[in-house]
């Protein structure tokens, strides 16, 4: 180091990396030599080790001076302390103490030197102001009355690009007079009062960029973990966000992602404590930009993002405010999208962080006020995210399925709200599964509705006159969900009350619909709407009449609607067979269930059905099936209605005609005339007895006499 200052003017000088590795070798070198108590130790007393110390540490500030005086500017100065700023968070007191020493020799000879250029600012001013400031605070009371000395400098020199006047005058004078007086004298049972003042003091001169440097410097130096180090950040962050919190709020978002980074390495209970009080304090100022910040932390949430949407919940809590779920509702009512450069996923963002909001046992009150938005938002997200796939990252994502990640969400919420009941149902039914599956999604939604309706849920009627705009807009996804949901609450004493333009001509709207299941859907809330007493049912019978081109309204109730016209049946059987293969055993197993009805024209119209549809399958049905269907149809053959009778004879005929086809191998099927049942033959093993026929027969009498009349 000697050598080196006695050749610095030598030409030319060291420039650049050159010049920065002597800085990092000569200082690596000195501060981490053992205390001069280790050293003594070693020695013994052949040696006067402080001297020979003392000796070293003067060459070493001669060189680190000669160097600056090089290129003596804000920006150089600064390289020089960045160096030295690692081993100012030593865990070692010397090690700290050298490093503040060093530090504050630059700091003077920049504020002596009439050759420092002020016409240059400090590129991270807010880094310098906040090492020094938590080394005040240092439990070491020479380090903290050293760092106030730098702190002196410093301000002297801020002062001095403001003021260029200053640096010609007596420069002692001022350092003694003005910043002390200033700041203030330090004062080691009061450091927490010397921050609070040189915080209050420096930041006036800070831009925004600098101000959020020196919060996040506070933020950093809890890894620390010492008690003092953290009082200290504590202070810094208090001032700033209590005093020049407007000053940071366009470094938020910078500021929000450095404290969830960071607080993977803080583990310190109390440190944990301040980050997160300095996180509620941002929040109560800038909630909005604080939980869009948030919401860009990758997915799945990690346990430092989790808590930190906790504590946001807290101080919604706390300060009876909405402004959080807001937020979150805003983006849940967004359709999430995919692309290469982003990790996340704001919509499904928003749902992870609302599963842990609603967590939070003090945001219940809010989330109440807010729950039917978010419950229809939720649900309409689970479509969107049914099959969306996660872009790459560096974050493993194979325990994370989106649709799966909301329908989580959405159990929480129902569960917030109380409704355990209407969760137990949806479970033991399996609707979370038909929530996440893309084609019967609004089946699961259907489930959730009858739930919540059959066990009275208390917000019900605010989620119903909700559904009335949701019907109006959104996509496919969106206006699907709502449907589903909206048939489900018309069994409710509340629908009736409805206008007839939100629930009538609402449905029949759909039936217009290009989507089969919306059109299914509105026919099924059309069905309930029927039942509803007055001029509305007329209303929707008429209507449906109208738009479904039945030939007379009255004909809605008529046992002849359907039974008049096979063929049309026939048809429509023929087609189901043919463009619906992988649907007709379910169709077919389904139309079982109404040959039981207590209404004779359900009876009736099952029947025909079936024997149509059998007749279309033909080679599809096994033996097995058309047994069974034989033996159901034969119990019709005694029905009470004699209609009922006659089309179970018909259908009887049909199925027997196709299982002779396939028992004995028939080279064609004997395909039974669907207009005239006078021109049906017998079959050659008929399934009734010669008692049963005649009474068919005169069955088929007394219908032919009431068709007369």
């Amino acid at each position: 180091m000697g050598a080196y200052f006695s050749t610095s003017k030598a030409k030319p000088p060291l420039e650049g990396k050159e010049k920065l590795d002597v800085v990092i070798v000569c200082v690596a070198s000195i501060f981490a030599l053992p205390s001069i108590e280790a050293l003594q130790r070693q020695e013994g007393h052949k040696v006067n080790v402080k001297d020979l110390y003392n000796q070293t540490v003067d060459a070493l500030e001669v060189m680190l001076r000669a160097l600056l005086s090089e290129k003596p500017n804000p920006a150089e100065l600064q390289n020089f302390l960045d160096h030295l700023a690692p081993w100012m968070t030593s865990e070692k007191a010397h090690e700290r103490a050298r490093a503040v020493r060093t530090s504050v020799c630059l700091l003077q000879e920049a504020a002596e030197s009439p050759k420092f250029c002020m016409s240059h600012k400090f590129p991270r001013l807010g880094l310098l102001i906040g090492r020094l400031a938590l080394r005040v605070g240092d439990p070491e009371k020479e380090i903290g009355r050293q760092a106030m000395e730098g702190l002196y400098f410093l301000y002297f020199l801020i002062c001095c690009q403001k003021e260029p006047e200053r640096k010609m005058g007596s420069v002692t004078a001022v350092l003694h007079q003005m910043p002390k007086k200033i700041l203030g004298i330090y004062e080691p049972t009061r450091t927490c009062e010397n921050i609070s003042e040189i915080v209050k003091r420096f930041g006036q001169f800070l831009s925004p960029d600098q101000m959020a440097d020196l919060l996040l410097t506070a933020v950093e130096s809890l890894k620390e973990a010492n008690e003092s180090t953290i009082e200290a950040s504590k202070t810094i962050l208090n001032v700033i966000l209590e005093k020049y919190n407007q000053k940071i709020q366009m470094e938020v978002p910078k500021i929000v992602d450095r404290i969830h980074s960071q607080l993977r390495a803080i583990h310190h209970s109390h440190a944990r404590q301040v980050v997160m009080m300095a996180l509620c304090l941002l929040a109560r100022a800038f909630m909005e930009e604080v939980s869009r910040a948030l919401l860009k932390c990758p997915l799945p949430l990690d346990r430092d993002a989790a808590e930190m949407w906790r504590t946001l919940a807290k101080t919604e809590a706390i300060c009876h405010s909405h402004r959080l779920l807001d937020v979150l509702l805003k983006e849940l009512q967004e359709r999430p999208s995919t692309s290469e450069d982003r990790a996340f996923i704001i919509p499904l963002a928003a749902a992870s962080a609302l599963c842990e909001v609603l967590s939070v046992s003090m945001c219940t009150q809010a989330v109440t006020r807010f729950y039917p938005r978010l419950l229809m938002a939720l649900l309409v997200q689970v479509h969107y995210t049914i099959g969306l796939s996660l872009p790459e990252s560096g974050v493993s994502r194979k325990e994370l399925i989106p649709a799966c990640c909301v329908v989580k969400t959405v159990k929480t919420l129902l569960l917030k709200m109380g409704c355990h009941y209407e969760f137990t149902s949806v479970e033991k039914e399996g609707g979370w599964e038909l929530l996440t599956s893309s084609e019967e999604h609004h089946r699961g939604v259907g489930l959730l509705a009858r739930a919540m309706v059959h066990y009275s849920c208390h917000q019900l009627w605010r989620i119903l006159y909700l559904l009335v705009p949701f019907l109006e807009r959104g996509d496919k996804q969106h206006k699907l969900t709502a449907m589903a949901f909206f048939v489900e609450l018309l069994h409710m004493p509340q629908a009736k009350r409805f206008p007839e333009k939100y629930s009538v001509l609402r449905l029949l709207k759909g039936l217009t619909d290009p989507d089969p299941v919306i059109r299914a859907l509105c026919v099924k809330g059309l069905i309930t709407v029927a039942d509803w007493p007055g001029k509305k049912c007329k209303n929707a019978l008429d209507e449906c009449s109208r738009l479904l081109q039945w030939r007379l309204p009255k004909q809605v109730g008529n046992g002849k609607a359907w039974h008049n016209h096979q063929e049309d049946v026939d048809e429509i059987c023929q087609y189901l067979v043919k463009k619906h293969q992988e649907n007709v055993q379910r169709f077919l197993f389904q139309s079982q269930c109404y040959l039981s009805s207590t209404q004779p024209s359900l009876r009736r119209a099952a029947a025909m059905f079936i024997g149509f549809l059998v007749m279309h399958m033909d080679s599809m049905m096994r033996m097995k099936d058309l047994d069974i269907i034989s033996n159901a149809l034969a119990g019709l053959l005694h029905d009470p209605e004699a209609s009922v009778c006659i089309f179970a004879a018909q259908a009887h005929e049909r199925v027997l005609a196709v299982y002779r086809k396939l028992k004995y191998g028939l080279a064609e099927q004997h395909k039974v005339n669907s207009d005239s049942a006078e021109k049906h033959k017998s079959p050659p093993h008929p399934p009734a007895t010669e008692g049963t026929s005649s009474r068919l027969c005169h069955a088929l009498n007394l219908w032919k006499l009431a068709a007369k009349h």
